[in-house]
């Protein structure tokens, strides 16, 4: 990975192999010194062993639960002796004349040091096989490895089953239940992977080489050099030689198979210990997955030097807050070794007053695996009376781990004056080799260049890697080609494509490439990351553009001076040719499967959409009537009522139906539900103490009523259904409801809620994310397009009215004004439109001054104002009626959350994990922070005229409960990231309860009680969800990423009270 640093050769002027004393606290070594160390290091689970006999009854391992945070340790004794118990049942199980190879399928628990200790026991190489990877290329990887056995971890072994059966099959050879693991042996179906991932490789898969003396793209020595040091070249494929083998993510390049020997990584583990002064008084945390190569020196400076070494579940690791309190509340944690990426979701609350606070135990923190981050941002992190050492660590797996590091100096970090935009990537450890040369291959101490890095001495499969760095400060890191290598790179990795792709086409666009605003906004980060600097406008472009833009837009932000904005939107601005579809309401192809008409007056009807919007229209129309003009009075916004589905008082309107059709036909497909059960989920609600700020778990809960979900009907929509529903109820009918819905297909959907039966069904010209809106009149459905258009559509039978083409994707949801009935909806153009349907014009439209507008408007009544926020940081504040600006404000990250009012404030939330609120002349109230990305839009509800609570969720996996003054009334803590938007609704069956249904992206749905947000019930989804749920009486409807568009039916029983503590009632 590129990074934006300077080698510090200055204090290097003898040679860039010496190593301070000022950097390592320890004397210069010679080469001499060097070579011998290598030779009598010995190999990594000798170091553990020679630990251990000095501190056998210490704690070597802890593990901390995700479910219920129980606490599992081992002591060095036990986890030698259970690697002692795996290496003979190895001997005895597994052939290894053919491979000395064991690869491990799990994740990190307890039991992970005795697996690989008992894997080198044998003299194999351990070998992590992702489970997020792709089977394709973890199938190349096994292959490639020439690996004949697994260790799989034994509730993971038909997940292994499933991903893998196209290329392998299994033989369950032991099970060894002290471990949790099983052994396999592989039988491959597909004998040659190399066509699938294709790997440049030696053709005798021994390597013959020495690292001193290496040019550029040369693995070739001397006849001479051969001679005068025979007994330094090696078979890396000998027992005992390679410790373990990782493929590289490719982002440094092409992905690799990279061979580590004990021989390089264990002076990289020895010289750390050194350097961190590590005791076995610490506790040493393993924040990187395993198949990260950092996480080999995270375990074995732990284990080789008697201290404890912490694992936490992968899930834990995305919640700051619990990870917050596992680390330094719990287990005292004082080395850390981490991205700073890691580092930055604590937030810079958690940051400076606990991680690095004065009375922090942390005590080492070693920063590493992407772009060291800016002194200013350091200090910033950094509580008043913080000591903790702080150190740049810097290296490539194809040279085992670390490279090189530098400690920031004390003096530096309190001096307030000094911000130098990089740190130094310092000097290089033990056994390491770097060199700063020219273009033409001499070595140089100052000016720009190339590093090379390399082992002394010492062999891998990778011997030499080249970067483009500096050995001094400079803005221009990258050069043009290395850039376009590196996007191309970072494309395949991000959208999880194969190795062996050709390139890119530069016209490719990356959401027709498996792409979505989640994995653009990856992109985003990673594409930052290897130039060393924001990119204003960067998603956006990524979103809307092709892979030629988007480098286009990347080498204007770099080498060229910085345009106005508007000027450098325009300029990118450029059209790309898209499949148009034209206006074909005479000659309409849409798939009639069953046409349903109505010559009877459309009369009242409620519309039920996304965030418990609930909007009740009164239109005296027919639908014979389609070409005039409705006479229509206001539309009613529900979401000031005291409770969902209820009317505002005194309002005329006849309530809808209260008796859903029990005769209908109905799916009955059974789902696994979870629990229904308050009391074993009420760990996961979170409210705050008091006055203090902190949060402590609700412990107490009654459970009188059992509610259970059941499938009622599912509906085929043929590919992935990110949209969310929009409902239509009839009250001159209430047993008339109608969903509408849209999918990646390009089908947009209209179902009778009832049944399941689809009354018709439009195939439009592209995509379809947005969610539909209604017209005022009642008559048509408005939805946007991923081809720039806007398709308004008669609803009765899907037959186009109108279409009208912006100049890139809709992905926003239109909204409609119930006083005007103008439709407003955003573009990827990065402009805001007010459409009159009726009419077919276009009454305004509004570029947002740089942005696209992703998210949905939001139109406030009073003050009349429309809220737009925009992929350009903003949120903009419009005259509906004139299309001006009234204000804007900048929210620091892209906005794809969408704007939410009530009669004081606007809320919106921001990627940078941010809820933020404004007041309507456009001053910031407050600002709370998650531990994640917001994506999902903030839920408004009233519970009283004075009590209004704002409901959100976050990627950090929690749903947060505010007041209107921004402090947590409590959060739910659920199984993964949340997108969708949450859905407040009440329940007659539960004494007309508040309770709000929330989704995570795996799928799981959470119905919790919305004053306190404890559990009532909970049910998963057989695929990822992006779509926001909504609820109609005893109805919830949802789309789901297995291209299926769910109604589930709600269900309640009576069961006997169980007291827990003082509360016997249904929670308030």
């Amino acid at each position: 990975m590129m990074f934006k640093a300077a080698v510090n050769i200055e204090e290097e002027a003898a040679g860039v192999r010496r190593v301070t004393e000022e950097a390592a606290g320890v004397r210069s070594v010679t080469e001499e010194e060097e070579e011998e160390a290598a030779a009598g290091a010995g190999r990594l689970h000798e170091l553990v062993v020679r630990a251990a006999a000095r501190h056998g009854t210490r704690t070597a391992v802890c593990y901390e639960s995700e479910a219920d945070g129980a606490r599992l340790c081992y002591t060095y004794s036990q986890v030698t002796c259970l690697g002692n118990t795996l290496k003979e049942l190895l001997y005895l199980h597994c052939d290894f004349s053919q491979s000395y190879v064991i690869g491990l399928y799990c994740q990190p628990t307890v039991n992970l040091p005795s697996c690989i200790l008992g894997i080198l026991h044998t003299g194999a190489a351990f070998c992590p096989i992702n489970p997020e990877c792709s089977p394709r290329l973890s199938a190349h990887f096994m292959q490639r490895c020439k690996m004949m056995y697994i260790l799989i971890q034994k509730d993971m072994i038909q997940q292994f089953r499933d991903l893998l059966s196209t290329w392998l099959y299994i033989d369950v050879e032991y099970d060894i239940p002290k471990l949790y693991v099983v052994l396999v042996k592989i039988q491959w179906q597909v004998t040659n992977m190399d066509s699938l991932a294709p790997e440049p490789r030696n053709k005798e898969n021994v390597i013959y080489s020495k690292i001193r003396g290496l040019k550029e793209g040369s693995l070739e020595t001397t006849e001479e050099h051969k001679k005068k040091h025979a007994h330094k070249y090696v078979d890396c494929q000998r027992r005992g030689f390679v410790a373990y083998i990782l493929q590289t993510s490719g982002t440094t390049g092409t992905p690799k198979i990279v061979r580590v020997p004990h021989q390089c990584i264990v002076p990289n583990i020895q010289h750390l210990k050194s350097i961190f002064e590590i005791s076995s008084d610490d506790v040493i945390f393993m924040a990187s997955p395993l198949t990260f190569d950092p996480s080999i020196v995270e375990m074995f400076v732990a284990l080789c030097s008697g201290a404890t070494l912490l694992i936490v579940p992968p899930v834990v690791k995305m919640m700051p807050k619990r990870l917050n309190k596992v680390l330094f509340n719990d287990h005292k944690v004082s080395v850390l070794q981490a991205t700073p990426t890691l580092i930055k979701r604590f937030g810079s609350e958690i940051l400076a007053s606990v991680v690095l606070s004065a009375n922090t135990s942390l005590r080492v923190l070693a920063l590493g695996g992407e772009a060291f981050p800016s002194l200013c941002v350091l200090k910033s992190w950094r509580g008043e009376g913080n000591k903790t050492q702080i150190f740049n660590l810097y290296g490539i797996t194809e040279v085992s781990s670390w490279a090189t590091y530098y400690r920031i100096p004390e003096e530096i970090l309190c001096n307030a004056t000094r911000h130098e935009e990089c740190v130094p990537l310092g000097f290089p450890l033990l056994g390491t080799t770097l060199d700063v040369m020219d273009n033409s291959g001499q070595v140089i101490q100052e000016g720009e260049g190339q590093v090379f890095i390399g082992k002394i001495d010492q062999t891998t499969l990778i011997q030499t890697y080249r970067e483009k760095t500096k050995a001094k400060i400079s803005n221009n890191v990258l050069g043009k080609k290395e850039l376009w290598e590196g996007i191309q790179r970072l494309w395949k990795v991000v959208l999880n494509l194969p190795e062996g792709l050709p390139d890119v086409s530069e016209n490719c666009m990356f959401l027709y490439s498996g792409g979505d605003s989640l994995k653009a906004l990856r992109l985003t980060e990673e594409i930052e990351t290897l130039v060393g600097q924001t990119v204003f406008g960067l998603a956006e472009v990524i979103l809307n553009s092709s892979l030629l833009d988007i480098y286009n837009h990347i080498i204007e932000a770099i080498f060229f001076e910085t345009k106005n904005n508007e000027e450098l939107n325009d300029k990118n601005d450029r059209k790309i040719k898209r499949k148009r579809i034209k206006d074909e309401s005479a000659r309409s192809h849409s798939k009639q499967i069953k046409q349903w008409r109505s010559t009877a007056s459309i009369g009242n009807i409620t519309t039920v959409s996304r965030g418990s919007q609930i909007t009740k229209l009164n239109t005296n129309v027919s639908y014979e009537n389609c070409e005039n003009r409705p006479d229509v009075q206001e539309g009613k916004d529900l979401m000031d009522a005291e409770s969902n589905g209820e009317e505002r008082k005194g309002h005329n309107s006849s309530n809808v139906s209260e008796n859903v059709n029990a005769n209908m036909s109905i799916n009955e497909e059974k789902m696994s539900v979870k629990n229904n059960s308050w009391e074993s989920f009420v760990n996961k609600v979170v409210k705050p103490q008091r006055n203090d700020g902190k949060v402590i778990p609700e412990d107490r809960v009654a459970n009188c009523t059992t509610v259970s979900l059941k499938i009622r009907w599912k509906s085929d929509t043929a590919k992935c259904v990110d949209a969310s529903p929009l409902l239509v109820i009839s009250e001159n009918n209430g047993s008339d409801a109608t969903l509408y819905i849209g999918s990646h297909s390009h089908r947009i959907q209209a179902i009778d809620v009832l049944s399941g039966k689809i009354k018709w069904e439009r195939i439009l010209g592209d995509r379809i994310e947005s969610s539909a809106c209604i017209s005022r009149c009642g008559k048509f459905i408005i939805v946007g397009c991923y081809d720039g258009s806007v398709c308004v559509l008669k609803g009765n039978d899907g037959e186009t009215f109108w279409i009208f083409c912006t100049g890139n994707s809709v992905k926003s949801s239109p909204i409609v004004d119930p006083d005007l009935g103008l439709v407003f909806v955003g573009s990827h153009d990065q402009h805001i439109y007010a459409l009159d349907i009726l009419d077919k014009a276009c009454v305004w439209k509004l570029h947002c001054g740089g942005g696209a507008v992703f998210s949905t408007p939001c139109l406030n009544k009073s003050p009349r104002l429309l809220y737009v926020a925009t992929l350009g940081e903003s949120l903009v504040a419009v005259n509906p009626d004139t299309g001006s600006v009234v204000w804007k404000r900048s929210c620091g990250k892209p906005l794809f959350s969408s704007p939410q009012c009530t009669s004081q404030s606007v809320y919106i939330g921001c990627v940078d994990g941010s809820l933020q609120c404004f007041s309507h002349n456009g001053d910031q109230f407050w600002q709370f922070s998650t531990g994640g990305p917001i994506f999902s839009s903030p839920c408004i509800y009233s519970f009283s005229a004075t009590n209004q609570k704002i409901i959100c969720g976050s990627y950090d996996c929690f749903v947060y409960c505010l007041n209107e003054d921004g402090d947590l009334v409590w959060k739910f803590e659920t199984s993964n990231q949340v997108y969708a938007v949450p859905f407040v609704f009440t329940n007659c069956d539960l004494n007309d309860r508040t309770l709000v249904a929330v989704i995570s992206t795996d799928g799981n749905l959470w119905i919790l009680v919305a004053t306190t947000g404890e559990l009532v019930t909970s049910y998963s989804l057989p695929g990822e969800v992006f779509s926001s749920p909504v609820v109609w009486k005893e109805t919830l409807i949802v789309g789901c990423r297995n291209n299926y568009v769910y109604c589930l039916e709600m269900s309640t029983s009576e069961q006997k009270k169980m007291a827990l503590g003082e509360s016997e009632q249904f929670p308030q």
